[in-house]
């Protein structure tokens, strides 16, 4: 169905995109198809055309991703990817996408596609929808990623996820700048305590030196005044 959404898409239009794999280039309608993977980003057009056609949200996502996979795979392994009525998709040079065009002879009877004749064809009303609702909505691919199944939800495929966590200390705060200041603002803090209280023991120290020196004559007079009365005597 994408692909039969594909070309009738580009019978009336420039250009459709294919998320995470490119876009598909109409220079002459009806002749020359290009394709470009430098525009890859979901524009939600291709998604809001199968929904238009019947998918739901997620079938149309995961009808994307399937048809993005089989071209990648098919490519990488150095064979092609034939999309029937349109083209082929095959390796290029430098691990790049070609495409060539090819596009379904007119004259090619009905009776030998069998499943295309019963495909219908997109109605404009519902083409028109799905353009307009591509450009309102977020554009936002929801792939099986974001939204899988059920039965294989909780697992976890290729690398691990990195973490430091085996470079980390534990227990122990990481050390800022402000403490250290502060740190430098106690030891100041206790060098003052210390001159003051260095300064008021030198005081002390100094007065009680005062008061010795000034009793050491007083006591020796005290002698000498008791000899005195004798002598008169």
């Amino acid at each position: 169905m994408l692909i039969h959404t594909l070309i009738q898409y580009l019978e009336s239009h420039r250009r459709l995109v294919v998320p995470q794999l490119g876009t598909f280039i109409v220079k002459e309608p009806g002749r020359s198809v290009v394709f470009s993977e430098l525009l890859k980003r979901d524009d939600g057009v291709l998604r809001g055309l199968l929904r238009a056609g019947g998918m739901g949200e997620l079938e149309a996502a995961g009808e994307i991703d399937r048809f993005v996979f089989e071209i990648r795979h098919a490519v990488e392994h150095g064979s092609e990817y034939r999309l029937e009525g349109f083209g082929v998709m095959k390796p290029g040079p430098n691990a790049t996408i070609a495409f060539v065009y090819e596009p379904q002879p007119a004259s090619e009877s009905p009776a030998q596609e069998p499943a295309a004749g019963k495909r219908q064809p997109l109605q404009p009303e519902k083409v028109a929808e799905a353009v307009k609702t591509a450009f309102t909505e977020p554009r936002v691919s929801t792939s099986a990623k974001m939204n899988p199944d059920p039965s294989v939800r909780g697992l976890r495929y290729g690398k691990p996820p990195k973490n430091t966590d085996a470079y980390r200390y534990v227990d122990r705060v990481p050390r800022r700048r402000a403490d250290r200041f502060i740190w430098i603002a106690v030891i100041a803090a206790l060098l003052a305590v210390a001159a003051i209280a260095f300064g008021l023991w030198r005081d002390a120290r100094e007065k009680q030196a005062e008061n010795e020196y000034i009793e050491l004559p007083q006591a020796a007079e005290l002698p000498s005044a008791a000899s005195q009365p004798e002598q008169l005597e």
